[in-house]
């Protein structure tokens, strides 16, 4: 395998062309490492470029976020100041916009899915996002045994599941984020990085984002098999998808996929189908003058009946009501 030397972005604004993240996603790096198996599969990254530091706070500025299902020993703190489209953490399916702020757990599956827009070739947009990331033993083995990290660790536990930041708490940590970004070395970028932990910790503004029992479940079996389907259901949702064709990516038949399915992420395929369907089907709905039955069509409703039905049933109103609420 070839490999390609990529400027390091540590603590610094990176700008990134089209062809530079086709290479990205391509090759393998010392310092940022990103290994292609084969058509959707995983993508094994190691997000931490240098180990002067205790953890990163950068800037990412990019046609368009990275588009792979993942999941990286580093937890995650991650700020949306620039893009749209749909979250998958865990078995969590939500729409994202600008100032979606989501603190992520080592390990946890996820993936921020741009709208169709973001990919067209002459496409103005930009994926602009500030993020945090670092190893829960960043201080040394020994530290989060503290009996003043108490808090802390019971805030990385919850992380497993993938949590959402609102409200006071938000606003309390955005400009914490940049002031950790502009501050690149010092003790008082490790006081900075520690109050944002404490904020966090003793917040009643955060909410789980994947079920309970996800994580177990899915790092106790083979991720190969169920990034293969995760793969193929977010490239090709909006076509009539048959669960044949998801259980011959498992190379297993159809009965046996169900299970594994059920198994690995407590909902079934055509669940989880239904989900990222409606997600995609919301932010159609906000950004788009179409109207409600040719939105169901390109999200791969054949039926308008089944559409309503499939996004009160998630959504609580009707796609009518959802959009007269955004005005």
């Amino acid at each position: 395998m070839q490999r390609k030397q990529i400027r390091k972005y540590n603590s610094c604004e990176i700008l990134f062309t089209y062809d530079e993240i086709l290479a990205i996603l391509c090759h393998y790096t010392d310092n940022n490492t990103i290994i292609s198996h084969s058509t959707m599969q995983a993508i094994l990254r190691k997000v931490n470029p240098s180990a002067d530091y205790s953890f990163i706070a950068r800037v990412d500025n990019l046609p368009f976020l990275y588009e792979k299902w993942h999941f990286h020993p580093e937890m995650e703190l991650n700020y949306i100041v620039q893009s749209r489209g749909t979250r998958f953490v865990g078995d969590s399916i939500e729409e994202f916009e600008e100032g979606d702020l989501t603190f992520l757990g080592s390990n946890l599956p996820h993936v921020w899915k741009n709208d169709t827009a973001y990919f067209l070739p002459d496409s103005p947009l930009r994926a602009k996002a500030k993020v945090i990331q670092f190893l829960p033993d960043c201080f040394g083995p020994d530290f989060l045994k503290l009996k003043e990290m108490e808090s802390i660790r019971r805030l990385f536990e919850n992380a497993k599941r993938g949590l959402k930041i609102a409200g006071k708490t938000k606003e309390k940590i955005i400009p914490m984020i940049d002031q950790l970004i502009q501050n690149k070395s010092g003790i008082q970028r490790i006081g900075l990085f520690l109050t944002i932990l404490e904020i966090l910790a003793e917040s009643e503004e955060l909410t789980f984002l994947s079920s309970e029992g996800f994580l177990d479940s899915y790092h106790r079996f083979d991720t190969d098999t169920i990034n293969r389907v995760y793969e193929f259901t977010l490239s090709q949702f909006n076509r009539r998808i048959l669960i044949e064709e998801a259980a011959a990516l498992a190379h297993m038949s159809v009965a046996n996929f169900c299970r594994y399915f059920k198994n690995r992420t407590q909902k079934t395929y055509v669940q989880f189908l239904t989900e990222v369907r409606i997600g995609y089907a919301c932010r159609m709905l906000i950004e788009n003058k179409k109207s409600i039955q040719q939105i169901a069509g390109d999200c791969g409703f054949h039926n308008l009946s089944n559409f309503n039905r499939a996004f009160k049933l998630l959504k609580n109103q009707n796609p009518t009501a959802y959009r007269a609420a955004f005005g």
